[in-house]
């Protein structure tokens, strides 16, 4: 109902204000204080920060989390060391679950996957219900019940959303590289291509704390594009002298690359989810808004019979999105944690 009286079809998708947390002047922020920092000489003005519908459903989908998983696993508890075989709903999310760690994550992340499985499934279930939460109506049964409008949507259709998620990869990614790099300088197997499998052929002394946490990012780094032209160690001192400066100079700029593969990864991300998610909304509304415009019988069928077809796809599409999301962000954590790539 809402979508019908709503006067085109991005305004059910459309973050809405639902009352007002707080007003701040970023200009009386420390660090935007031109006596403080002369170089930011940039007037942001006064802001509102409002509490909107995308914001409650994020909250909602946080605490089904809160809620669902919890539940789930203290049938585990209660089993001791012979847990029995789960049944119904918690049948159906640990199908799920193993899904996702075996076909999605251990391919990619190998020994390593059980340490990112809390985030991965996280991720994965957090979208999945924004996702699902945006196709129940709720908004149109709040406002039958209470006269109240805008109170449901899709969380992962609003920019802000999906590029917190986005950012939330882009950690991961990164920090567990320079984490992977530190703990194989500790270790002694750092440039072994370690595996967590044990080495026959004997690593070097691991390094100390401190010098391994001091070195972890610039290694990181160093390591972050490949070196091309580096002479191997039988090279002799004139391949050497001739190949370490052009070596330096293609790292720097297939490094420059690389930065910005960083940064498009997660905005890949980003766009994908919002446009994927709110697109399913926009063309569900514009083939109901079709049977008022034409005004035919004929019409209203077929934009009901479209409808269904979209809404089956849109289901679809919720949980393959949420997937793409988790597969694409377990791939680059695999390649950021192993030094080699």
């Amino acid at each position: 109902m809402l979508i019908l009286a709503a006067h085109d079809p991005a305004d059910h998708v459309l973050p809405h204000r639902l009352f007002k947390l707080f007003d701040t002047n970023v200009n009386e922020w420390w660090i935007f204080k031109r006596d403080v920092i002369p170089l930011l000489n940039i007037d942001f003005g006064p802001h509102e920060f409002y509490f909107t519908n995308h914001l409650l459903m994020t909250l909602v989908a946080a605490g089904l989390c809160l809620l669902i998983f919890p539940w789930v696993a203290r049938s585990y508890a209660r089993g001791g060391s012979t847990p029995a075989a789960p049944r119904g709903i918690a049948n159906f999310f640990e199908a799920i679950l193993q899904f996702i760690r075996e076909d999605v994550a251990r391919p990619v992340l190998a020994q390593r996957t059980d340490a990112f499985m809390p985030f991965l499934w996280t991720l994965f279930f957090f979208i999945l219900f924004c996702n699902l939460l945006g196709m129940v109506p709720l908004g149109s049964i709040i406002y039958l019940a209470t006269g109240k409008e805008h109170i449901g949507g899709t969380a992962t259709g609003n920019l802000a959303v999906t590029g917190g998620l986005a950012l939330c990869s882009f950690f991961a990614i990164h920090v567990s590289g320079v984490r992977a790099v530190y703990f194989g300088l500790r270790a002694g197997t750092y440039g072994h291509h370690d595996h967590g499998e044990e080495d026959h052929h004997g690593h070097a002394e691991g390094a100390s704390a401190p010098h391994a946490a001091v070195a972890a990012l610039p290694l990181y780094v160093w390591n972050f594009a490949p070196h091309v032209f580096q002479p191997g160690s039988d090279a002799g001192v004139i391949s050497k002298i001739l190949l370490t400066p052009l070596d330096l100079v293609m790292w720097a700029f297939l490094l420059v690359l690389e930065f910005i593969g960083a940064a498009i990864k997660p905005f890949a991300l980003m766009i994908r989810l919002f446009a994927n998610m709110i697109a399913g909304h926009m063309v569900l509304a514009s083939i109901m808004m079709l049977i008022f415009v034409a005004g035919k019988y004929s019409v209203g069928v077929a934009s009901a019979l479209g409808c269904m077809a979209i809404s089956c796809l849109e289901l679809f599409v919720a949980f393959l999105q949420a997937y793409i999301f988790v597969f694409l962000s377990a791939l680059f954590i695999g390649a950021a944690v192993e030094p080699e790539h």
